[in-house]
């Protein structure tokens, strides 16, 4: 009879871990089998007398609740990667083992919250899972390693400070430049705030550290301090042009392409993002006519990249130069830089900045220059024309990082029928 319950116990913990997202969760397996079959420790040495005549799946849920709300905190956490803006290193579906003993976890800013959610309660459309009153100032302990040039980072978006319910995955910001842009304006109805620690986590990778020059020329990246080492994993959008035959679905879906990364143009081809080995394959096979690179020209400018002015005509594939503040650099402030570092003054630092005329006011003071209070790092997607990073909201604040993503537990994405399609050859790898 044990171990039927343990048996049934395991599953139970195994479909609670996936529903959740939280593989911390598995923690329990190895005290129920302590608890139900071997009885080597004592589990509830910490529980008073008095309260022993508790039932024993009360007392389990505690500790289990205990410990894996400890190494979320301090130890590892997961997310749930639901973009392709870092594909192949990570796709769409995978749940990431983020550890944050790297570069130092970080502690909680709303320490009061729900446990095992992020910013909504269960069953929740859009109900804070935290208390929002009650919040303190971000620390974190020391690491390991800090991040270098080429690590993968993960941590909370930017621009998710202010956030629409139920569009989560949508900048507000980037939504109300295109209706700017359109001569329209956006709802507030449904805008919602969000805490520094409860933003949606996103991952990149980190191509500029503090005090780097970076530009993009062509979709090729520039830093005198960062030779890309994996080049071969980046990919770039291809017009590809085919005969009267379409491409073989067999051959779209061993690409593990996300729907939104495939365009299809009736009469002409696919709009399709591909890797260098992918792109020698497709320039062989006998239905592709011509191929050619899908990228913007230097001169036109979009007003979704960062600092979304015409006086700065950048696009996705021709960006900068801009120079990647550090803690403790000093910047003059002129009206032309200004739209570069305004985030940073306001919003990530805090503090009330305006400008009348010529004149720059920081805590009503005029100043003509600015003392950087942290780190700042300039990040890419690996899939660039399909990734939401530096290019799009500038540079990223080294309070806003969570870790570094180790391994994928568990890999899954809905098929067109709307199964669930385990990847198995996922399961378990190390994401590079």
């Amino acid at each position: 009879m044990r171990w039927f319950w343990f048996v049934s116990l395991i599953i139970l913990t195994g479909l609670l871990a996936l529903t959740l997202g939280q593989p911390l969760i598995l923690v329990a397996v190895f005290i129920l089998f302590d608890m139900l079959i071997s009885r080597k420790v004592n589990w509830f040495f910490w529980i008073p007398e008095k309260m022993k005549k508790i039932p024993g799946w009360i007392n389990l849920l505690v500790w289990v609740l205990f410990t894996v709300t400890f190494l979320r905190l301090l130890v590892v956490d997961s997310i749930t990667v639901l973009s392709p803006g870092m594909r192949p290193a990570m796709q769409t579906g995978d749940n990431i083992l983020i550890s944050k003993i790297h570069f130092g976890p970080r502690l909680p800013i709303t320490p009061l919250n729900f446990p095992l959610s992020h910013h909504y309660l269960p069953l929740s459309r859009c109900k804070p899972s935290y208390i929002r009153s009650v919040t303190l100032p971000c620390r974190r302990l020391d690491g390991f390693s800090s991040l270098q040039r080429g690590d993968l980072v993960a941590y909370n978006f930017p621009e998710g400070d202010s956030s629409i319910c139920g569009a989560e995955l949508t900048s507000y910001y980037a939504l109300r430049r295109k209706k700017e842009n359109e001569g329209d304006s956006i709802s507030k109805t449904f805008l919602r705030y969000r805490p520094l620690d409860r933003r949606e986590p996103e991952v990149s990778r980190c191509i500029g550290l503090p005090g780097d020059t970076v530009s993009i020329l062509l979709a090729k990246v520039k830093n005198q301090s960062y030779r890309d080492p994996l080049k071969a994993r980046i990919s770039l959008d291809y017009l590809i042009e085919v005969s009267n035959r379409q491409l073989p679905e067999q051959l779209l879906k061993r690409l593990d392409l996300a729907q939104s990364e495939i365009q299809i143009f009736p009469g002409l081809g696919y709009l399709i993002p591909l890797r260098p080995d992918q792109l020698i394959e497709f320039r062989q096979r006998p239905e592709v006519k011509a191929m050619s690179p899908f990228q913007i020209d230097p001169d036109k400018g979009d007003f979704n990249i960062f600092p979304h002015l015409s006086t700065f005509p950048w696009n996705r594939d021709n960006f900068g130069p801009v120079i990647v503040p550090g803690k403790g650099d000093i910047i003059k402030l002129s009206p032309v830089n200004l739209p570069f570092y305004r985030r940073i003054i306001e919003v990530y630092e805090k503090n009330h900045l305006e400008v009348e005329g010529e004149r720059i006011l920081i805590n009503n003071e005029v100043t003509t220059s600015y003392v950087f209070k942290q780190n700042y790092y300039f990040v890419l997607g690996d899939n660039r024309h399909h990734s939401r990073d530096s290019r799009h909201w500038g540079f990223l604040p080294e309070d806003h990082i969570i870790g570094k993503p180790i391994l994928i537990w568990f890999s899954a994405m809905k098929a067109p029928d709307q199964s669930l399609k385990i990847k198995w050859n996922r399961i378990f790898t190390i994401p590079i």
